[in-house]
C-alpha cells in the first residue's frame, strides 16, 4: 500500500537539484505522519578528515588560551532517534547500530582533542516519553531540546570551573502550542500537490524566578553571562514564537547559570560561531563557557572557514605587531569586478618572506558585503584566491583571513577583493596584516 501524500516524482534525482529541494534529497514516507530525508536523516557515518581535527584542536586551543572551555553537544540524526517510524525498504536498508557507533566515535574524536563532549549516549538508547524530533521537520522539538540540556549541564556541571560563575534561579512554564507544518512535509506538497496538516506539540518557557534573593540579583545588580550559546536555528530564539524549541531556557535552569545566545538560523554549521568570536563580549574576555549545538551530520571540513575562525578566536591582529596596514574606499562596483585593499609596495614595503602564514584583519564600514573573493598575489607570481560566504545574519563590518603564502619565501605584494554581488554604495575598509 502506497503511503499516503507520495509520488513517484519523490525518486527522481533533478527534483533536488537546485535551491531549497536540495536539502531535501531524497524524501521518503515513513511510518503514517512521518517524513525522512535519506541523505541526512539516514546518514550512517560520520566522518572528520584529518585537516578538519587539527583544525578543531587548535580551536579548543585558541579558545582556551583566553579562557574559554568549548563544551559541544551533538545533536544525533532524526534516524538514529526515530529509525522505528521507517518502513521498507529503508527500515531493512538503515543500521541505527552502525549509525550510533559512528556518533560515539566522532565524540570521542572531539572528546580527545580538548573539547568538553556531552555524553548522549542516554539520548540515544533511552526510552522517551515524547518524539525527540517533529514527525514531518528537521527540527528537534521543545522535549528534544530540553533532554539534551539535561545532558549539557551534567556535564558542565562536573566541571569546577562552573563553581566560578554566578548562579541563578530559573522555572520553566508551559507556553503555546507550537505549530510545525514541517520543512519535509511543505516540499512534499510541491513535489505531489498534497500533504499533512500541522503538528502540534506543547512549547515552554524559562524565565528568572520570581522573588530570587541571590547577591547577584540584589538591587538590579545582575551578572553578565559567562556562558554563550552557538549553534543553528534548534537553538536560534527567532521573532517567530511558533520556531522557538526553548533549548537556551532549558540549559538556563539546569545549569541554573544565564547562557546568553548566538545561536543563528540559516548559519549553517559555524555561522553562529564566527558570530560569537567577532563579538565584542568575546573579544573582551567576557566568557568562560562556549556551547556549540551541532547536528552530527553537519561537515566541519571547509577549510576556508577554518582560515575565518581560527584567526577570530585568536583576536585577529589586537595587540600583534603590524606587518602593513591601509585604508581604501570601495568604489561602487558591479559583480566580478576587483578593488585592491592592501598594496605592500615601495617605500612602506615590509619583508613577510619567512612566514608560513600571514593574517588580515579588516573592517568594512557596512556589514552588507557577504559574497565575494579574496585574491593576495606574491612576488614568485602566484596567487591565493579564496572564496568567502558569510552568512546574511552576521552583523559585523569585520573579517578575518588566514593567508598560506604558496612558498616560504615570497613576500606578499598585493591584496584584491573581487565582488560576486553590485557594491551599491561606497565603502571604507580599513586592512591590517600581521603574522598569524
Amino acid at each position: 500500500m502506497k503511503p499516503p501524500f507520495t509520488c513517484a516524482a519523490l525518486s527522481d534525482p533533478d527534483i533536488y537539484a537546485e535551491g531549497v529541494m536540495a536539502s531535501m534529497r531524497q524524501l521518503v514516507a515513513g511510518e503514517p505522519y512521518w517524513f525522512f530525508r535519506t541523505e541526512v536523516d539516514l546518514q550512517q557515518s560520520f566522518p572528520l578528515d584529518a585537516a578538519s581535527r587539527q583544525a578543531f584542536a587548535e580551536l579548543v586551543e585558541r579558545l582556551e588560551r583566553r579562557g574559554v572551555r568549548l563544551v559541544v553537544m551533538l545533536q544525533p540524526t532524526r534516524g538514529l532517534m526515530h529509525a522505528d517510524a521507517l518502513v521498507s525498504p529503508w527500515k531493512e536498508r538503515y543500521s541505527r547500530a552502525a549509525a550510533r557507533q559512528s556518533f560515539l566515535e566522532k565524540a570521542q574524536t572531539l572528546r580527545s582533542l580538548g573539547a568538553m563532549v556531552v555524553d548522549m549516549e542516554a539520548v540515544l538508547t533511552g526510552k522517551h516519553e515524547q518524539e525527540y524530533f517533529f514527525r514531518r521537520d528537521h527540527h528537534w522539538t521543545p522535549y528534544g531540546a530540553q533532554v539534551s540540556a539535561r545532558q549539557v549541564a551534567k556535564a558542565m556541571l562536573a566541571d569546577p570551573g562552573i563553581d566560578q560563575l554566578a548562579e541563578m534561579t530559573f522555572e520553566t512554564r508551559p507556553g503555546i502550542l507550537l505549530r510545525k507544518m514541517g520543512t519535509m512535509n511543505v516540499a512534499v506538497k510541491v513535489v505531489c500537490g498534497n500533504a499533512y496538516n500541522y503538528q502540534w506539540v506543547r512549547g515552554s518557557v524559562t524565565v528568572p524566578k520570581e522573588g530570587m534573593d541571590s547577591a547577584d540579583t540584589l538591587f538590579g545588580d545582575v551578572a553578565t553571562p559567562a556562558i554563550a550559546l552557538v549553534g543553528t536555528s534548534n537553538s536560534d530564539n527567532r521573532d517567530d514564537r511558533y520556531k522557538n524549541y526553548n533549548f537556551q531556557g532549558f540549559l538556563q535552569q539546569y545549569l541554573s547559570r544565564d547562557v546568553v545566545n548566538f545561536a543563528m538560523t540559516g548559519g549553517g554549521a559555524t555561522g553562529s560561531l564566527e558570530d560569537v568570536l567577532l563579538s565584542e563580549a568575546y573579544q573582551n574576555g567576557q566568557f568562560r563557557y562556549l556551547i556549540w549545538e551541532l547536528p552530527v551530520s553537519y561537515a566541519i571540513d571547509d577549510q576556508s572557514i577554518w582560515r575565518q575562525l581560527l584567526p577570530e578566536a585568536s583576536g585577529g591582529c589586537t595587540d600583534k605587531t603590524l606587518l602593513a596596514n591601509d585604508t581604501v574606499t570601495l568604489p561602487i562596483s558591479e559583480a566580478d569586478e576587483r578593488a585592491e585593499v592592501l598594496a605592500n609596495a615601495g617605500q612602506h614595503r615590509r619583508v613577510t618572506a619567512g612566514k608560513s602564514h600571514l593574517l588580515l584583519d579588516m573592517n568594512f564600514s557596512a556589514n552588507n558585503l557577504k559574497e565575494f573573493y579574496v585574491l593576495a598575489y606574491y612576488d614568485n607570481g602566484q596567487r591565493e584566491k579564496i572564496r568567502i560566504r558569510r552568512p546574511a545574519r552576521l552583523d559585523t563590518g569585520r573579517f578575518m583571513l588566514r593567508l598560506d603564502p604558496p612558498g616560504r619565501q615570497s613576500n606578499l605584494l598585493s591584496v584584491l577583493l573581487e565582488f560576486e554581488q553590485p557594491v551599491a554604495e561606497a565603502m571604507k575598509v580599513e586592512t591590517s596584516l600581521c603574522d598569524y
